[in-house]
């Protein structure tokens, strides 16, 4: 009963880490998503005048 409860252990490891490293990535492609936006947002009137 030991070993089974080991085995199954084993199997969740990955399977967790795969996940948290998903919603890791998402969360990165979101954040500079919104930084990149406030970015050309902050910048935009410079753009028309040519600087």
């Amino acid at each position: 009963m030991e070993e089974k409860k080991k085995s199954n252990l084993w199997l969740f490891i990955p399977i967790l880490t795969a996940l948290v490293c998903g919603v890791a990535s998402v969360a990165y492609i979101v954040f500079r998503m919104m930084s990149n936006k406030n970015y050309e947002e902050k910048w935009k009137d410079y753009d028309e005048c040519g600087i």
